[in-house]
This record gives structure tokens, C-alpha cells and sequence, in this order.
């Protein structure tokens, strides 16, 4: 649950980087479809990357060291901290719930009225006309136009080619992803704005596609300033009554240079940081041999002194020398074996004669003779 918990954290945390960005770069430019896509990247990132956790190693140096016998206060912390985390867990479980019921009762609500009243087919979309409703809304691939509202000719023109542009640029399914993201993150305020900035977004997209019909700006204007905002009953659906303060600015505003698009670049130092935050050492443990100042003491006194049979080296162990062709032994320590023998007779030297040959008496270190 613990990993769960953190992967909410990420998402929530990532959603509102993208949403930052967004924010303070490009909800007042008029790029509508690469704002759409900004905004549709982060959602996706918000749910896959906090998936990816970052890695780095960590040498740790250690020695045998005996463990103490601490496990009964740390089962009892671990008992009390999962109580709070599995009361946590509730309450946002909870929440996912009444967020999902509130979806379905909606899909129950259109489809009750779609059964009820029909639909006729048109290019790619299916005509309902209801009074259940206040205002005119599509969703998925239906339209809803409110049966009371007394439109003109045009203005039920315009109306039409708006959610029209709804339903063929597929809004429906950037609103569907928003949703699954908020009902994830229905703790995170940002998740909310976000799904606001999106269906903000969309429908400039439908002014736009409505003016590029050739339509009048200042009759399409005059349509949203003579409508109030309708209720919403469908949190996937999109609304011509939606926004319009907002959209009405945007339809006035000239188009902005793309050259603006390059502050899309301040999300990755922003993702950088995001991945450096959360990355996770990987711990290496090398053990080191810690010796005592004893035992260095014993492996120094096992060191053994130079050996030398009639001035030549030898080895330690003498199998191969009769002891009793051994005329004499000579044993040089400290300051005498390293004066007679330099750095070689720093733990002394054993000089060992044979009677046969003879050795010289000038071949004796001067110290010997």
C-alpha cells in the first residue's frame, strides 16, 4: 500500500508540473491543438511515470557487526503505522467510488433519455432532441440539442457545427482520460483544474472549426453572448454554453506567434527534477575485514626473518639441509640484521654454515666474525 500511496503522490505531482507549464506559458495563446496535446501528454505522464522510478548505486562499506534484538518495538511501529495507512486507503477507496457512481448514474441518465426519445443519424454523429436537459451538450459520438430552447435558423446552425467539431475531433476521449485521472487524483485540486483548462481548450477548438466554415466572428459572437451557461449533466460531455466570457476574448485575439511553442522546453528541467527527487539509491554492500591491534600484532610476529645457507636464500622451512653437515648458526636481530642486510633483515636473519664446503671467514658480515 505504502508503494501505491507514493505512486498517488507522483501522479498528482507530475499532473501539476504539466499543468504549471500550461498555466503560466499557454492558456492565453491560440495554439488550441497544441495545447491539446501538451495537455493530453501530461495526463499521460502522470500516469506512467511515476511507474519509472530512477536508480543510482550506493557502495556501503560494513563489518560483521552483531545484530540487537530489536523486532518487538518494530512490529508494534509497523502495527500502528499500518492502521493509519489502511484508514487512509479507505477514505480515498471511498472517494474513487462516489466519483464512479456519479459517472454511471449520468450514462443512466442519457441513455434513459436516448431510449425514450430516439436519435436520427447524420455524418457521423446521432441527432437527439430532449427537453430533460438545459442545454445543448454532445458526448461521445451523440448530440443533444435542448428541445426547448427556442433557437433561430442560424443560431441552430451554429450551435449544430459546434458540437458537430465536438464529436469528429473526438473530445470525448481526452475527457475520458481526464476523468480516470481525476478520479485517481479527486484529492488533488490540480486534477480538477486540469479537466477544466481541457474542456476549456475544446471549445475553442469548436469556435475555431466553426469560423473556419466560413461563418461570421461577430454573428457567432453574438450567438454566445445571447445564451447563459447550461447545466451539465455528463462529466464527458461538452457544452456550446460553456466558457463563453473566455471564448469570446480568444475569437478577438490575434493568433500567436509559434514561436511561443518553445516554452514547452521548461517541462524538461521540470521532469529532471521530478525524476531526481524520487530516485532511488541502490545500496551495494562490501564487507571489510576489521582486524584487532592483537591480531595484527600475531600476523606480524608470523613474519619470518631472512634465511641464508652459506650467503645464499633460502626458504623457512629447511627439508632439504642435513643438520648434520651444520657447522653454525648465526642470529642477527633488529638494528644488526638491517645494517648487515638493509630492508631485507627487518625481521631479523638466520645465517646458517655447513661444514662442507668451507666458508671463507671474509664472507662473515663484519658484525659475525
Amino acid at each position: 500500500m505504502e508503494e501505491f500511496g507514493l505512486y498517488l503522490l507522483k501522479s498528482a505531482l507530475c499532473s501539476t508540473l504539466f499543468f504549471g507549464v500550461y498555466w503560466f506559458f499557454f492558456r492565453n495563446e491560440t495554439f488550441y491543438r497544441f495545447n491539446r496535446f501538451f495537455m493530453l501528454t501530461g495526463l499521460f505522464c502522470s500516469l506512467i511515470l511515476p511507474l519509472y522510478t530512477y536508480t543510482y548505486e550506493v557502495i556501503i562499506p560494513v563489518t560483521n557487526v552483531p545484530a540487537n534484538n530489536t523486532g518487538g518495538g518494530l512490529e508494534n511501529a509497523k502495527e500502528s503505522s499500518n492502521a493509519w495507512i489502511y484508514g487512509l486507503m479507505g477514505a480515498y477507496g471511498l472517494g474513487v467510488c462516489i466519483l464512479l457512481l456519479r459517472h454511471f448514474v449520468g450514462l443512466l441518465k442519457i441513455k434513459k433519455v436516448i431510449s425514450r426519445t430516439g436519435y436520427s443519424s447524420g455524418d457521423g454523429y446521432r441527432l437527439v432532441q430532449a427537453d430533460d436537459f438545459k442545454s445543448s451538450f454532445s458526448f461521445f459520438n451523440y448530440i443533444i440539442l435542448d428541445g426547448s430552447d427556442e433557437l433561430s435558423a442560424t443560431e441552430r446552425k451554429l450551435v449544430m457545427e459546434h458540437e458537430r467539431a465536438h464529436v469528429k475531433q473526438q473530445h470525448w476521449a481526452d475527457l475520458l482520460l481526464a476523468q480516470v485521472v481525476c478520479a485517481l487524483q479527486w484529492f488533488n485540486p490540480v486534477a480538477w483544474l486540469y479537466l477544466q483548462a481541457i474542456r476549456q481548450n475544446h471549445e475553442f477548438l469548436a469556435d475555431e472549426a466553426v469560423l473556419q466554415q466560413g461563418n461570421s466572428p461577430a454573428i457567432y459572437r453574438a450567438v454566445l453572448v445571447n445564451h447563459c451557461v447550461g447545466t451539465r449533466v455528463f462529466s464527458f460531455s461538452s457544452s456550446f454554453y460553456q466558457y463563453q466570457l473566455s471564448r469570446i476574448k480568444m475569437l478577438a485575439k490575434p493568433a500567436s506567434g509559434p514561436v511561443k511553442k518553445i516554452a514547452v522546453l521548461a517541462v524538461l528541467p521540470a521532469l529532471a527534477v521530478f525524476l531526481w527527487a524520487f530516485a532511488k539509491p541502490e545500496f551495494t554492500v562490501q564487507q571489510q575485514l576489521v582486524k584487532s591491534s592483537v591480531r595484527v600484532q600475531k600476523e606480524q610476529g608470523k613474519e619470518k626473518p631472512l634465511y641464508l645457507l652459506d650467503g645464499v636464500e633460502i626458504p623457512p622451512v629447511m627439508e632439504d639441509v642435513d643438520q648434520n653437515n651444520i657447522e653454525s648458526i648465526h642470529v642477527l636481530k633488529d638494528g644488526q640484521a638491517i645494517a648487515a642486510y638493509g630492508e631485507r633483515g627487518r625481521n631479523g636473519v638466520i645465517l646458517i654454515y655447513t661444514k662442507k664446503p668451507k666458508v671463507k671467514p671474509e664472507l662473515l658480515p663484519t658484525s659475525v666474525r
